[in-house]
């Protein structure tokens, strides 16, 4: 008998614990699923706190993979095991037995199976750890590579599929030892025994209710999994998945010709002010005071989303079009009545919408969004603060339109390292520099690669490349190529390497860490700072003053000298430019094409040049076409030339070292004398 009543209490306690480790194998999937859909997010929001929430979510398969280990060693750290348990989820009151039960049973066929399938299922999740690694460090590094990022994306959700047959198997495994055991009491153990019988049906009841405790947790955790999934975590609004779910009912229910839907899509104008000025956690607090104004203003079925930063969507069911511009106008008018203060600081706050009619013209989610987001852009180009209806055939949407499509093949053209550079020489004008004085070697020129090798002239692409903050990437794009192909160049030796000149955009100008930048490519290749010098538009100068003002002195300061480019295009050149510090003003080709038969361009040109020689600055003539001109440069003394008839611009491998004993001097030609030169343009 005593026997017997040991045998049932050992197989109920052996029960008790197998279904400890399917509670365990319950938290043990949870924690690998969460970790899986934060480090999805993280790909693909970034955001520091997804990779934390990632972290935290993975300590419970990790600490469960750390118990394992230690209980496998023939001499097991059974406080690192135990902590291991602790972190993977497990109730304390169960962690002893669980422990014991692995010990006994470990290489016997009622557990063995278990454990090889633990075994392999850590395997996989060493690996989704690995890959998170090297996401966090490419997405930290604040420059991630695209398609690096879908390749370590690709990886995780593989093993994460892998993942699940194992959880299937171990919980069987875990099942069919707890139904084998099962049958051993029915078939052992006497019916008979009314203590044992109670005992179980105690024991069963405890389990029971603890079973249930565990499954409305589960269903708690279900439940919150869907919402994570179908909602933002700073508003509580639909994401971005679930708004694109719903857009598309919406588009079907457009194509079907039913009662017309709206798609509105806003963002808030200058949030990057507040970010930059008061920090992220303002532009949260901010974001939250607007999703809750919005929310305030729209009708039970109307779809409000969060769909990014600080973008908004909104769906409107069966409106007429004067009714959607009506609420339209009404969020626009609530938003721009918020007044944020955040501490000391008040702001006021605005946003541009656009707005869409989802009709049998818009295809798909895709074409819809980019439709709204493309009015939602040209309410911003239209002074903000406004609403602005997307009409394909309207003029200004078929630009901007034509202009993302150039953003798409900026990025790609940049992934691909599908840009060249040519070289146009700048020749010193006449005989009259000194050997001393400053040297010019040429001007690099940005040429994009087409797909069939065809090279496309940067007028084509530069607009939009400005317009949406890519022109910083295509610049220094162009500093580090001239870098390297100046030391190919001196490489080769047998002379002195020539300087070349790099245009800088207006939002380079403004990047606070350029000259940084700057001088490491210079470092990096061994190069002279006077090799690299830099030119400026008039317009982006003046624009941004206290900004350039500063990089040029900067600059400057390195050894690199500094053009002022499109002299004389501003209306306000000669007052600002005792403000400047440069080198060089490149003078504007519409005043050089027609100085050798106009008067007036003649008598600018000259008064430029006379302001420049008494600020001790050259001066360079841009468009120089033709002999002619050549020649009426060389009669005001203007110090440089630049244009066709100098030199066509030539593949920056084939410029060329200047000789040591090479000295500035007069280019080869002969136009009107000096007396028929002065006469025609007075």
């Amino acid at each position: 008998m005593t026997l017997m009543l040991t045998l049932s209490l050992l197989s109920v306690l052996v029960v008790s614990c197998l279904r400890a480790y399917t509670y365990g194998q319950d938290r043990w999937t949870i924690g690998e699923h969460l970790a899986f859909e934060h480090l999805r997010r993280y790909a693909g929001e970034g955001g520091e706190s997804h990779y934390q929430q990632y972290l935290s979510t993975m300590a419970v398969p990790q600490g469960d993979e750390v118990a394992r280990r230690q209980l496998q060693r023939a001499r097991p750290d059974y406080a690192r095991a135990r902590q291991g348990l602790l972190a993977g989820g497990n109730a304390p009151a169960d962690i002893s037995s669980m422990i014991v039960l692995f010990r006994l049973f470990q290489n016997n066929p009622l557990m063995a199976h278990a454990i090889d399938v633990w075994s392999a299922a850590d395997s996989l999740i060493d690996g989704i750890r690995s890959s998170g690694e090297q996401l966090h460090a490419q997405i930290a590094s604040g420059h991630p590579n695209a398609q690096q990022v879908g390749v370590l994306m690709a990886q995780v959700e593989d093993l994460h599929r892998r993942v699940a047959p194992l959880e299937q198997d171990f919980g069987e495994s875990i099942g069919t030892t707890s139904r084998e055991i099962g049958l051993l009491l029915l078939v052992v153990l006497p019916l008979g025994f009314g203590l044992l019988v109670l005992a179980g049906i105690t024991l069963s009841r405890a389990q029971l209710r603890r079973d249930e405790r565990m499954a409305g947790a589960l269903r708690g955790l279900a439940a919150s999994l869907q919402h994570q999934a179908t909602h933002d975590s700073l508003t509580g609004l639909t994401n971005r998945a679930d708004f694109e779910v719903q857009l598309e009912t919406a588009i079907a229910a457009g194509v079907r010709g039913e009662q017309q839907w709206w798609l509105l899509y806003f963002d808030l104008d200058q949030f990057k002010v507040i970010n930059d000025t008061c920090g992220h956690a303002a532009g949260d607090q901010l974001i939250q005071k607007v999703a809750w104004l919005v929310r305030a203003q729209l009708k039970a079925g109307d779809a409000f989303a969060r769909v990014g930063g600080d973008e908004f969507g909104v769906l409107l069911p069966r409106r007429d079009s004067g009714t959607a511009l009506a609420v339209a106008d009404n969020i626009r008018q609530q938003i721009s009545g918020l007044r944020f203060q955040f501490r000391d600081r008040m702001f006021t706050v605005s946003a541009s919408l656009g707005m869409l009619a989802l009709d049998d013209t818009v295809p798909s989610v895709g074409d819809a969004l980019s439709a709204a987001d493309q009015a939602c852009y040209l309410a911003k180009d239209n002074g903000r603060n406004r609403v602005q209806v997307y009409h394909p055939d309207d003029q200004e949407v078929q630009t901007r339109h034509g202009e993302m499509r150039w953003v798409e093949r900026l990025h790609a053209a940049l992934e691909a390292d599908r840009f060249t550079l040519v070289a146009q020489e700048i020749r010193p004008v006449g005989a009259r520099l000194d050997q001393a004085g400053p040297r010019i070697g040429y001007e690099m020129l940005l040429r994009m690669v087409g797909a069939n090798g065809e090279l496309i002239a940067p007028m084509a692409f530069i607009p939009a490349a400005e317009r949406y903050g890519i022109m910083p990437r295509l610049d220094r794009w162009v500093i580090a190529r001239v870098c390297r192909e100046l030391a190919r160049l001196r490489a080769g030796g047998g002379g002195v390497v020539p300087t070349c000149m790099v245009n800088l955009s207006g939002t380079s100008v403004c990047e606070p860490h350029l000259a940084d930048y700057i001088a490491d490519c210079l470092a990096q290749n061994r190069l002279a700072a006077a090799q690299l010098g830099f030119e400026l538009t008039e317009t982006a100068a003046v624009t941004n003053l206290a900004q350039a003002s500063q990089l040029m002195t900067r600059l400057r300061a390195m050894g690199c000298p500094i053009a002022l480019d499109d002299f004389g295009s501003g209306m306000s050149s000669f007052s600002y430019l005792r403000n400047l510090p440069i080198d060089f003003l490149k003078i504007d080709g519409a005043f050089i094409r027609k100085i050798d038969t106009d008067p007036i361009d003649y008598a600018m040109v000259e008064t430029i040049h006379r302001i420049g020689g008494i600020m001790g600055v050259r001066t360079v003539a841009e468009s120089v076409e033709n002999e002619s001109v050549l020649a009426a440069l060389a009669l005001i003394g203007v110090d440089f030339a630049q244009g066709f008839h100098i030199s066509r611009p030539v593949p920056v491998e084939q410029i060329q070292l200047l000789s040591d004993r090479e000295a500035p001097g007069s280019l080869p030609g002969h136009g009107p004398d000096s007396a028929e030169l002065h006469r025609r343009a007075h």
